[in-house]
């Protein structure tokens, strides 16, 4: 589910504008009933706090089991609350812009299966949504990210990839000083 909402995202942002209206209207009728059985509009705010919150909270673990993080947090006092404080700030920030951008998100994700799937495609999809597999689909589809598995991947994925943050970090700021002159 996370990943069809970024992709169609990545999809937005990378289409150009006039793309997005050549859809057949009898294509995005059916896109868009499929959209309400994924994303149900009494759910949504709930989905998008199943998704996000475990994600954070795998953040939260890496941060807190990467030894250069750790190193830096026990040299400063009330570091780890200033850390606790960001990550907090990141993930409401982060769902409230979710929940906002949701509509348009939506409507693009409407689009851009109204593009790729026929009406009689559109068809079958839908009638999946309202079997009862497709009806148990959706409700667990955003509890995933929560499932201990997914967690454990996740986990693992960030842990590599705050290996050496720090030292990445100091090369990318010593070459933004490298850098000449000032902007006009």
């Amino acid at each position: 589910m996370m990943r069809a909402i970024i992709i169609a995202a990545a999809l937005v942002v990378a289409a150009p504008a006039h793309a997005q209206s050549d859809v057949d209207p009898a294509r995005l009728a059916v896109a868009q009933q499929i959209v309400e059985q994924v994303m149900p509009p009494g759910q949504r705010d709930a989905m998008i706090d199943a998704i996000v919150r475990p994600t954070v909270a795998n953040v939260r673990e890496a941060f807190s089991q990467s030894p250069d993080l750790k190193s830096l947090l026990a040299k400063k006092l009330g570091a780890q609350q200033v850390l606790e404080r960001f990550v907090d700030s990141q993930m409401e920030a982060s769902i409230a812009l979710t929940k906002a951008s949701l509509p348009s998100l939506l409507d693009a994700m409407a689009r851009a299966y109204a593009r790729r799937f026929s009406t009689e495609q559109l068809a079958d999809i839908s009638a999946f949504f309202r079997t009862p597999s497709g009806r148990a689909y959706v409700a667990q589809s955003a509890t995933m990210m929560s499932d201990p598995d997914v967690q454990a991947a996740q986990r693992a994925m960030m842990m590599k990839s705050l290996e050496g943050m720090q030292e990445r970090i100091a090369d990318f700021v010593a070459d933004l000083r490298r850098t000449e002159g000032e902007r006009k």
